[in-house]
Parts: C-alpha cells; sequence; structure tokens
C-alpha cells in the first residue's frame, strides 16, 4: 500500500480500494529485499482472449534505477508465457512511454478483451508474449 498509494494520488496508478487489493492478492506478485517491498505489480488473466493484463506495476522511488521494474515486467512476461498467452497488455496514461522503450506498442482500445473493453481507460499498449 505504501508504494501504491502515492502513485494513486498523483493519477498514475488507478485506484483500487483495500479490500479489492485484499481479495486480488494473489494476482500480485513482488519484489523485496530484507523483508521490505520494493516494488509490485499484479497479473490478470483473460484466457477466453489468450491475453492477460500487467496492472500496477509500481516501485518505490528510492529503488527505481535498479532495474526493479524491467525485472517485475520479465516475471509478468514468464508467467504469461508459462499460461501459454499469446499477449500481455497495460492500460497507461501517464507511463505509455516507458513499456514502449520496452518492446509495447500503442494500440487502440477496441483491442482490448471484452470485459476490458468497457472501461474509460483511452490508453492501452500490447506486447505478443
Amino acid at each position: 500500500m505504501q508504494i501504491i498509494e502515492p502513485l494513486e494520488q498523483q493519477g498514475v496508478l488507478v485506484r483500487r480500494e483495500r479490500d479489492k487489493l485484499e481479495h486480488e492478492i494473489d494476482r500480485f506478485f513482488v519484489i523485496e529485499s530484507e523483508g521490505n517491498i520494493l516494488g509490485c505489480a499484479a497479473l490478470y488473466p483473460f484466457p477466453d482472449e489468450s491475453t492477460a493484463e500487467l496492472a500496477c506495476l509500481a516501485v518505490n522511488p528510492f529503488y527505481r534505477d535498479g532495474g526493479r521494474g524491467e525485472r517485475l515486467l520479465a516475471f509478468a512476461e514468464a508467467r504469461a508465457r508459462k499460461a501459454k498467452f499469446k499477449s500481455l497488455f497495460v492500460l497507461s496514461t501517464r507511463t505509455t512511454h516507458w513499456f514502449i522503450e520496452r518492446g509495447f506498442a500503442e494500440a487502440d482500445i477496441s483491442r482490448l478483451p471484452g470485459r476490458k473493453h468497457h472501461s474509460t481507460i483511452t490508453n492501452d499498449a500490447r506486447k505478443s508474449s
């Protein structure tokens, strides 16, 4: 929560209620060192469309220059490949450039899975696994 909340307040991440986070905790993975969580991300599968959403990728500001975001992304990509997903997508309005620099491409909102297509977020990026 300490990593996510400031980014929610800045509008970088979508606000998530604590009870929703607790309910979806099995979707999250973290990077930790000496018992301290340095970063997190979540993977939401859409098996009918053979894709997954990478969400809530966040790294503690004191540890952002150490490649931890890239490690979280690589872990998510490996998990998506293992689950046989053909693509991985992210929704972003403020960090699109970071994902594009790592191989994602901007895509039209119509390419989102059915459940996601109806959301009001207007930017998305997609990468093949």
